[in-house]
């Protein structure tokens, strides 16, 4: 019997974050917002001038079911599921190169009358990149083992109001898990001991997470202000904190394509016409920066607009200004370069085929009991994408369960007592056969979000665990 090091988390994998920024942006981030001892902290913070990039929704955010469930003791396999995406670099149009990952997470499981049962949103499956996605990049994510171009998102910051939290609690905010794990300790914890975790499991350290005061002072200090995620402290006690808002981040549809058609500079007069579609650049007006594309129907125009290339430093998080750039209509977009777009009477840009919009908590196309949920980051970039079972899933020894519209099975192989032998295997193979006491709770992959699980255990205990073990 071989345990699993948990070597590998020292690797440096955190320190691919933040995603890629230009200059100007990033160097805004490094400076911060701190407010002064003589007023109360805004309810958000904008981490950067000259203001929110995103729109802010009161209230909740969509969720999924089993959102709180976290993994009991645990299988961790880093080498992956046969045959799934495990680290293949990808670079998108910005020369930038980011890993790509698969990766499946089994919690809340537990065995009932000789039999598995796993609830819903206790199953998903994640396409993690080691990296921010943002669209007007070229950047580009496998889903179930496809490859899909990201055209555009839209982006929240959810702000929820008297928020109380019990030592050892949870809340929800956006697509983000806040746990209390300390109150304040007069001389010791200055502020409360919140851990945060995205609904896949990410958990960027150090500093992803800020909390203020409504009324600071010296023996109150805020934290400086470095992302979206923010508590403005009301009052404490021994038992938890109220805070006076807590804010997260979410995204509520996102935009992929199947087909990159074109990228690159083109003239007037240039179209692209496959299977009766099609898109043509009527118009360029090098003068007023704006470019004029209609889309072709068996060689009829049915649709055309103008687009207007911006030159701003926040592009491209700036969703305003994106939609001046991007043009989506039926299964193809336009999409303008981020930067210099016009120049010299051409324009700059991407041509996407086969676009779907993917709505939150919605089955992808073809894809039933298994809903998308995109997770947002700190700053409301992309960092993965979740697809969770809808409904129970019921596991009996010897008969292998196909998941995922078919992209993989799992397999009881035995139940004796409270011990359970089981596997996941897939056209390329299998895993080897997993060990667990009372339910198979596991994570099978790398990515960000299997390191961020790894990191919010307790990882004393997962080292003592018989659980953690595989047949040879």
């Amino acid at each position: 019997m071989t345990r699993l090091p948990f070597a590998r988390l020292k690797a440096g994998f955190y320190s691919t974050f933040p995603p890629a920024l230009s200059p100007t942006l990033l160097s805004l981030i490094l400076l911060g917002v701190t407010p002064s001892f003589a007023q109360g902290a805004a309810p958000v913070l904008p981490p950067f001038p000259p203001g929110l990039f995103f729109p802010v929704d009161q209230g909740k955010a969509p969720t999924i079911p089993g959102a709180t469930l976290q993994p009991s003791a645990p299988i961790f396999d880093f080498a992956g599921v046969p045959g799934w995406v495990q680290g293949t670099k990808v670079t998108n149009s910005m020369k930038v190169s980011i890993p790509k990952y698969e990766m499946l997470v089994i919690r809340g499981s537990h065995l009932r009358h000789h039999t598995i049962v796993i609830p819903p949103g206790g199953l998903y499956y994640d396409s993690s990149p080691a990296r921010g996605e943002i669209p007007m990049t070229g950047s580009s994510d496998f889903i179930l083992g496809k490859r899909y171009y990201f055209v555009d998102y839209d982006a929240r910051i959810h702000v929820r109001n008297n928020v109380a939290i019990r030592q050892g609690r949870s809340t929800i905010v956006g697509n983000h898990l806040y746990t209390l794990l300390l109150p304040p300790i007069p001389k010791v914890v200055l502020n409360p001991v919140v851990h945060w975790q995205t609904f896949d499991g990410v958990s960027i350290r150090p500093w992803a997470f800020t909390e203020r005061w409504e009324h600071p002072s010296p023996s109150q200090p805020d934290q400086r202000a470095m992302t979206y995620l923010q508590g403005v402290i009301h009052t404490v006690d021994k038992k938890g904190v109220t805070f006076a808002s807590l804010t997260g981040t979410a995204i509520h549809r996102e935009w992929w394509a199947k087909n990159l058609l074109f990228e690159g500079v083109a003239k007037a007069g240039q179209q692209w016409v496959s299977h009766g579609q099609g898109v043509r650049i009527d118009r360029i007006d090098p003068g007023a920066k704006r470019v004029t594309v209609s889309y072709l129907q068996n060689g009829k125009k049915v649709f055309s607009k103008t687009l207007v290339a911006k030159e701003d430093p926040t592009l491209p998080e700036n969703p305003d200004l994106r939609q001046k750039m991007i043009a989506i209509h039926g299964t193809e977009a336009v999409v303008l370069w981020p930067h210099g777009a016009i120049e010299n009477g051409s324009v700059r840009l991407w041509i996407f085929g086969g676009v779907e919009e993917w709505k939150t908590n919605h089955p992808l196309p073809g894809l039933t009991h298994y809903a998308y949920f995109p997770i947002a980051c700190p700053i409301a970039h992309h960092i993965g994408g979740m697809l969770y079972n809808q409904r129970s899933l019921h596991l009996v020894p010897g008969q292998a369960v196909s998941i995922l519209g078919g992209y993989a099975k799992i397999k009881v192989e035995s139940i004796q007592g409270a011990k359970v032998k089981f596997l996941v295997e897939t056209k390329t193979g299998k895993t080897p056969e997993f060990s667990k006491s009372g339910n198979i709770d596991g994570v099978i992959g790398e990515g960000r979000a299997a390191h961020g699980i790894l990191g919010s255990l307790d990882t004393t205990d997962l080292a003592l665990s018989q659980d953690l073990a595989v047949k040879e």
